[in-house]
């Protein structure tokens, strides 16, 4: 059974996420319900009354668990279903694993030792629970991606200590849209 509304809520993330939706192209890969998951994702992405257009693909292969992919000018995400969630695998070249309905942040930074430790202390410090943790990089010592997800949503003000961290070069913070 496919949730349809995750892939409305996963849309809306990707529009939060992305303050420029132009040059955008939807390659669904799935056979099954295609129409529909378009149809879900673009209400995500572009609301009721859209503005900018969206050119669909569809592909002939069978996937086993990708469903689209999703690029937006340079920046391109992936979806996937597995045997409980359909979530965002893949942030450009970031592997990760946000599901519908997140708090959290995407922590971008270059990699270090102890990124995983510096935003787990400030997110404890606060009494924020981290549910699941992911952190990507291109290579070692360059650009990387912290996803941390959380059952609560983070506070400025923490988010505020977590850019604090010297080689954190940004943060989003993930919230139910």
């Amino acid at each position: 059974m496919v949730n349809y509304s995750d892939f409305i809520q996963l849309g809306r993330l990707i529009r939060h996420l992305e303050p420029h939706v132009t040059n955008m192209t939807l390659h669904i890969l799935t056979h099954e319900h295609r129409e529909e998951i378009a149809r879900k994702i673009i209400e995500g992405l572009l609301g009721s009354n859209p503005d900018q257009t969206l050119h669909i693909e569809t592909s002939s292969g069978e996937y086993t668990n990708e469903i689209a992919i999703l690029q937006i000018g340079k920046s391109k995400y992936t979806f996937e279903k597995d045997h409980q969630d359909i979530f965002i695998s893949k942030m450009n070249h970031y592997s990760c694993r946000i599901t519908a309905g997140s708090y959290g942040i995407l922590a971008y930074h270059t990699d270090y030792p102890g990124v995983i430790r510096d935003v787990s202390r400030i997110l404890a410090e606060n009494q924020i629970n981290i549910s699941s943790m992911k952190v990507s990089r291109e290579q070692k010592g360059k650009n990387a991606l912290l996803v941390s997800l959380t059952d609560e949503e983070i506070p400025a003000e923490t988010i505020a200590k977590i850019e604090r961290i010297p080689q954190i070069t940004k943060i989003v913070a993930l919230c139910p849209v």
